[in-house]
């Protein structure tokens, strides 16, 4: 059963809070292939961009960013709602690598940011019955193997944007699902987060607990600037609602969003007023921007920390509000009773919760018309998944039909089409990067089957299946495949993922001959060269590190990820003054590492074994400089 679900030990909840806590949880991204080929320079280019706009509201969206909401501009107080970047950064936060900071995005399929945060989906007008614009976004949702369609309008009249998102598992399994809608806004001094809950849920170090909310206190959670560390509040709302959450400045005046009963949770996610929190929203913004910002969020579930099951064949749809929210600032930051009831008065007035429900169900016809005219198409798997089924002879209806996926001719398809066509991957260059990859039971019985006919002296097709078994956690067999595929073929890419199994394992030895002979297969391919330097030094082989360092290509010696992985080394080797000379390397000071992870803190780290090696005490050697701590927060301001 690939639902099956196992509650933790760590819990300090209630028996009634009902949570799935770890409930889907998916290692990494696979299928999809990561987004980490980026730098930190910027130019000005032109990035499609499709507009909803009235009298009332402009919003902008960008297809090629997964349809995020770039901005909302409320024209009558000639405000922007949202925290709107002045700049396209890519930083390492999301699933795939690639995200970017700002406005609002979809997350959908697994816990993280989504897969198409950096991506681009299918993009359609349609109408209304009455006329009013429609943009429709869709894409086909790989690990979950489920369809995404978000009908967006924005009627003549109206003072907010409304969102309409239809979710389709078509499979015969229930699958875990995740949605979380997140709202970045601007930080100001003093603003308040409305919603209707009187405490919250946030892990504390591996467990998950329930805590009341601090109201009247200094470290009221209600108030974003209470906080010092960078921290989840999930409140504990009603599954009766009414569902909104707001955030508010000193004068009342902010954004909200409001939705139909499906989405229940609603979050507040903050950076904290660490050095750590403060560095990270610079880090995700133009140069010299402080980027100061807050998420306010909703989703299906009551947290993060967890997936609900979808049944099997269901559609599950909910509309979304977002606009300006004008209220009574005496009673806003007066009891949370009076602002939280304040606030549902102005939405439930200007809105109306029976109206959203109502609103709903006179678009469902809509949200299943044809009649769109696709303005931008997306990735291929949609229209590869629609060719699987009507080769398995699968229930039609189930795949949302009224949806163009196009048709699956791109050459990241061709590889599925030839399995579907003629039983065979055909044949593939060693020396070729995979195009890419697919995950579900079918595709794996499609590649067993291959396998045991057609391709079994195909490397390409052995390999594929081993990245499928290895991703299910079937290791044993996995190796037997990798090593099989390089029987029928010498190739870096099943040398590559014997190394990885070989780290998972913790086979040292083994993952650093394996990756040796990858990159020696393929030292052209600078995301290769990336992992053999990793794998060098996480798995503690300093003396090779440096010894081969210099003769890597000049792509891999200008990296800085692979620079503080070899700064890493030399440090641990004892050799301070070399791992120094590239920590301080850089024209501004200090080296500037474009895809450091959120929440790592190697470079921060690096500092800190620098000054031990050099005989400093903690006290001695100080906090480190504002531009290379990116530590989640200080010891000295810690709360």
């Amino acid at each position: 059963m690939r639902d099956k679900y196992v509650a933790p030990d760590e819990f300090d909840l209630s028996d009634d809070d009902g949570l799935f806590v770890w409930y889907g949880e998916y290692p990494g991204a696979f299928p999809y292939r990561m987004q980490n080929d980026y730098d930190r320079s910027s130019e000005l280019r032109d990035i499609d961009s499709c507009i909803l706009e009235n009298d009332h509201l402009k919003a902008v969206f960008i297809p090629g960013l997964g349809a995020k909401l770039w901005s909302l501009y409320d024209k009558e107080s000639k405000k922007e709602l949202l925290f709107e970047n002045d700049i396209i950064r890519p930083c390492n936060l999301a699933v795939r690598n690639a995200w970017t900071a700002g406005g609002i995005e979809w997350n959908f399929g697994f816990r993280g940011h989504h897969p198409y945060t950096c991506d681009s989906v299918h993009t359609a007008e349609t109408a209304l019955e009455d006329g009013t614009p429609v943009l429709r976004f869709y894409w086909f949702e790989r690990a979950r193997a489920c369809v995404v369609q978000m009908d967006c309008f924005l009627p003549e009249d109206s003072k907010v944007l409304y969102v309409r998102t239809r979710i389709t598992n078509p499979q015969k399994f229930s699958v875990p699902v995740y949605w979380w809608t997140n709202i970045a806004v601007k930080r100001e001094d003093g603003d308040r987060v409305i919603v209707p809950a009187k405490s919250y849920f946030t892990a504390e170090g591996v467990s998950v607990v329930k805590r009341d909310i601090a109201f009247g206190t200094n470290k009221d959670q209600t108030y974003p600037g209470n906080g010092i560390i960078a921290k989840d509040y999930f409140w504990k709302t009603s599954d009766d609602g009414p569902h909104f959450i707001a955030q508010l400045g000193k004068d009342g005046s902010g954004m909200f969003e409001a939705s139909t009963g499906k989405l229940k949770g609603r979050k507040l996610f903050i950076w904290g007023d660490s050095e750590g929190g403060r560095k990270w929203q610079r880090y995700l913004t133009s140069d010299g921007k402080s980027g100061a910002y807050d998420e306010i969020q909703c989703g299906l579930a009551h947290t993060q920390y967890e997936c609900i099951p979808m049944p099997p064949r269901t559609a599950w749809e909910f509309l979304e509000c977002f606009g300006a929210l004008r209220a009574d600032n005496d009673k806003i930051f007066g009891d949370y009773d009076k602002a939280t009831m304040e606030v549902f008065r102005v939405i439930d007035e200007s809105v109306g919760f029976d109206h959203l429900e109502k609103l709903l169900s006179d678009t469902r016809n809509t949200s299943r018309n044809s009649a769109a005219k696709v303005i931008r198409r997306g990735d291929c798997f949609g229209a590869l998944e629609l060719l699987r089924r009507k080769k398995a002879g699968a229930i039609s209806g189930l795949m949302c039909e009224n949806l163009d996926f196009g048709e699956p001719d791109s050459a990241e398809a061709a590889t599925w089409v030839s399995l579907l066509e003629t039983g065979s991957a055909g044949i593939h260059d060693v020396n070729d990067v995979p195009e890419s990859y697919m995950y579900q039971p079918e595709w794996t019985a499609i590649l067993k089957k291959a396998v045991e006919g057609p391709d079994a002296d195909n490397w390409y097709t052995v390999y594929l299946l081993g990245t499928s078994v290895y991703y299910d956690g079937q290791f044993d067999e996995a190796e037997k495949l990798f090593r099989r595929s390089l029987s029928l073929a010498e190739n870096p890419w099943s040398y590559y993922c014997l190394a990885l199994l070989s780290e998972e394992r913790g086979r040292k030895e083994d993952a650093y001959r394996y990756i040796e002979k990858a990159y020696s297969l393929k030292n052209d391919d600078l995301s290769l060269a990336k992992e053999y330097v990793r794998i060098l030094q996480c798995c503690g082989f300093d003396d090779r590190l440096s010894e081969v360092y210099n003769t890597l290509p000049s792509v891999v010696l200008s990296n800085n990820r692979c620079r503080l992985n070899l700064a890493i080394s030399l440090a641990r080797s004892g050799r301070i003054e070399e791992a120094e000379s590239i920590l301080y390397s850089e024209k501004d000071g200090y080296l500037l590492v474009p895809d450091i992870r959120e929440g790592e803190e190697s470079i921060t780290k690096l500092w800190f074994e620098i000054q031990k090696k050099k005989g400093l005490s903690p006290d001695e050697a100080g906090d480190p400089p504002s531009e290379i701590d990116f530590r989640m927060f200080s010891r000295k301001n810690e709360r």
